[in-house]
Parts: structure tokens; sequence; C-alpha cells
């Protein structure tokens, strides 16, 4: 799995993913992103079979080891929630070294 750049205010800076799920993203950041309602993170989210661009808000933010630690919600639908579900299939499989575990949606 591979996550893609942020974007915040037209600049786009590495983010260390740590939880992806169907309703968002949870992630680590060398810096301070200000919390309010008129800051839309937009998301690139590629594992080489679908590429979903996304975007979302903050909803809590910590500390993790000196590092910012975000928890955000996706604004999406139904259909790119579906796709992030497979994604989350397709790394859950290809993980799986005895190939017995079944795929779901």
């Amino acid at each position: 799995m591979q996550i893609g750049e942020l974007t915040i205010h037209g600049k786009s800076h590495s983010v260390t993913p740590l939880e992806l799920l169907p309703s968002g993203l949870v992630f680590l950041c060398p810096w301070e992103i200000p919390i309010h309602s008129n800051v839309i993170l937009g998301y690139e989210i590629d594992d080489n079979v679908d590429h979903i661009l996304l975007s979302g808000r903050i909803e809590s933010r910590g500390l993790f080891y000196g590092r910012q630690l975000y928890h955000t919600e996706f604004h999406t639908d139904v259909d790119k929630k579906t796709r992030i579900v497979g994604m989350l299939n397709r790394m859950m499989f290809g993980h799986n070294e005895s190939n017995k575990m079944s795929l779901y949606n």
C-alpha cells in the first residue's frame, strides 16, 4: 500500500499513514496542521490497482513521540468507501502467506 502526498492549501507534504479506514485516515505529520472548519485536506490513495482522490477534515489531533498525530474523516460517497474496502482486502490478501483468507465486501 502506498498513500500519496497530503495536499493542504495548495501545498503537498509527506505524511506517515498509520491506519486507513473506509471512513478516514490516521497519520503522523512533522508539523502542526490548523484545525479549522475551512481547512480541507486532500488525499491520494493508490495501491497500484485503484487510485482514489478524496477530501476530508481533521477530527482530532494529539502528540505521538514528538510528532503530530491526526485522525481525519473523509468526505466521500458509498462508491469510494467500497473502493477503499477493496484496497484493504487486497492488502490483507497480499500479506497472507497461506492465501487461505477469502475476500469480503
